[in-house]
């Protein structure tokens, strides 16, 4: 049970409710939807690129600006959340932030 488990954690979720996606290539489809809310999930909000701390909220260059972030997008460099891509990411960001405020005296 445990071992299943975290193979869920490791996959790409759906942003809204958090249902794995279990479809086929490394990308959702431009209309696949949920299988758990039924939303679509090529949106920003479902997007490696996502970032709601910038103006843009979108980490890629050269992007064009979407309206809803929960809506569908054409956008060709969407790149689906992973949820152990992230975290690994995060563990960087915070290991650089500590390593960079040694020095901010």
């Amino acid at each position: 049970m445990i071992k299943v488990k975290r193979e869920e954690e490791k996959m790409k979720k759906c942003h809204r409710c958090g249902t794995p996606w279990l479809g086929y290539g490394a990308q959702p489809r431009l209309k696949e939807v949920c299988a758990g809310c039924g939303k679509t999930l090529h949106c920003c909000n479902n997007c490696h690129h996502f970032d709601h701390e910038l103006s843009r909220q979108c980490t890629l260059d050269g992007t064009f600006w979407e309206g809803s972030r929960e809506a569908q997008n054409y956008c060709e460099g969407f790149a689906m959340t992973d949820s152990v891509r992230k975290e690994a990411e995060e563990k960087v960001s915070k290991a650089e932030s500590a390593f960079h405020s040694l020095w901010e005296k």
